[in-house]
């Protein structure tokens, strides 16, 4: 039988072992635990699993997540991402799916915003004293009253109504003159005036005379026992009526109205702004033989603003938006995220960029994305809603005013190619920042222009609108040529 050699020895080998592992701990670099290995017996045809011996605490305050596990609504913790899909172009592209897919179970409501704007060229006669006026909107279900406003030929109100959408929304707005004392002055007087006719003076015939001819003539004779003529009724004259406001007044202040159907305005205002001048009509009280009448007509125009915002599935009420005024604002606000503004080759470094790469860049909205020279297609978008502040490297300061840190501080906490001509920074929170140089110094003074305009002044990009532009896109697809 062949003896056994030094290395198939047990004794030896565990030595050797137990030499090994003395070593490493001696390197911190290279110290793992050595638990499991006392425990070895033979290495040939075994797997041994290493274990970590120090407790792993999971924490909020902890490194984010630096990769993409899906398309949009990642926060990896970086200012930049890669663009594995077209959707990961858009932040809130995951969200969007969700809400696309309760269009068909959940039931929404769309929105009609009307906003009165002024009244234009009031045809009645107006007190020389302030007079007060208010709006009413009234629905048949709701009856809103607006504040007050000064009554006059051109009166601003600018007051807002929000309505619940539906196919027989019909609305009636009202004008009412508050009952000031000059206007219930005004109005006693016209109701005295209506109410007592003025009859008209009486003919009176002269007696006959008498001459000296009438002596010697014979006495007229008369029939006896006619009837006496009964007399004749005392005509009336119209009444006079005073030109003035409560001549235009319904007895309790109603000036003038008008009627809007939604259904004769929705096709105008769907998912945009649609101004409008309506005819405000009244009424005039106005003599009728020997009374008086009330005559219809219009006293003038009344100019709205009217907005339809369609049914937005799954979007929180608190989400929304809660005025005319915050609807054109956010429609001009997904517009402005959907421009190219500058496009140019800079070489970056930091980011996805370990070392310094050449790189097509356009910025798009709020995203500053690269492009792969052959391919034409994104490959990395930086958010620059992110960044804090557009730092000079040749002029050692700030272009933007979001950092109030100075220059020096920049200079002492970060290391890197400061030297680089034509170059300049993006610092982003946590303390990230991503170098670029352009290839000459005019590309290198519009980039700082178009970025040092942009860093700290981004609009947001409400979800609300994001979905409802792309359903219009969509919508615009569909239709034919």
């Amino acid at each position: 039988m062949r003896p056994k050699s030094l290395w198939e020895n047990s004794a030896p080998r565990k030595m050797l072992w137990e030499w090994m592992i003395s070593k490493m701990e001696m390197i911190p670099c290279l110290r793992v635990s050595i638990v499991n290995f006392r425990n070895w017996r033979c290495l040939k045809g075994r797997y041994h699993v290493r274990e970590r011996e120090t407790v792993i605490i999971a924490s909020s305050d902890a490194d984010q997540v630096h990769h993409m596990l899906s398309a949009g609504d990642v926060n990896s913790g970086k200012a930049w991402r890669v663009v594995r899909r077209p959707s990961d172009m858009n932040e809130y592209s995951k969200k969007i799916r969700e809400l696309r897919a309760q269009e068909r179970t959940g039931k929404a409501h769309g929105k009609l915003f009307v906003k009165v704007m002024c009244i234009k060229s009031l045809d009645v006669p107006l007190p020389p004293q302030p007079t007060s006026m208010s709006c009413t909107l009234n629905n048949g279900i709701h009856y809103v009253t607006t504040p007050e406003c000064e009554l006059a030929a051109d009166a601003k109100i600018e007051q807002e109504f929000e309505l619940i959408e539906h196919s027989k929304l019909e609305f009636t707005l009202s004008f009412k003159v508050k009952r000031d004392p000059h206007i219930v002055t005004q109005m006693k007087a016209s109701s005295q005036s209506t109410r007592q006719p003025v009859p008209l003076p009486r003919e009176v015939t002269p007696p006959p005379t008498k001459s000296r001819f009438n002596f010697f003539s014979s006495p007229k004779k008369t029939a006896k026992h006619s009837p006496r003529p009964s007399p004749a009724p005392t005509p009336m004259m119209p009444p006079k009526i005073e030109e003035n406001l409560a001549r235009y007044l319904k007895p309790d202040g109603s000036l003038a109205r008008t009627f809007i159907a939604y259904k004769d305005v929705a096709a105008h205002c769907d998912t945009r702004l649609f101004e409008t001048t309506i005819p405000l009509i009244g009424q005039r009280i106005d003599p009728d033989g020997e009374g008086t009448t009330t005559t219809t007509l219009p006293v003038g125009e009344l100019a709205l603003q009217l907005f339809r915002l369609p049914p937005l599935h799954g979007v929180p009420p608190t989400q929304l938006p809660q005025s005319l005024d915050e609807c054109l604002r956010g429609l001009r606000h997904v517009s402005w995220h959907k421009v190219t503004y500058f496009e140019g080759t800079l070489t970056q470094n930091g980011g996805d960029c370990v070392t310094w790469k050449r790189r097509h860049f356009r910025i798009i909205g709020a995203n500053m994305v690269a492009f792969n020279d052959v391919t034409r297609r994104a490959i990395t978008t930086i958010d620059l809603k992110k960044a804090v502040s557009l730092y000079d490297d040749q002029e050692k300061n700030m272009k933007t005013p979001a950092s109030h840190a100075s220059s020096s501080n920049y200079d002492d906490e970060f290391d890197g190619p400061c030297g680089v001509e034509r170059s300049f920074k993006l610092f982003f929170p946590g303390n990230q920042r991503i170098s670029f140089f352009a290839d000459t110094e005019a590309d290198k003074v519009k980039w700082l222009e178009i970025l040092g305009a942009l860093v700290g002044r981004i609009p947001p990009n409400p979800l609300w609108a994001e979905l409802l532009w792309q359903k219009q896109q969509e919508n615009m697809t569909k239709q034919p040529a």
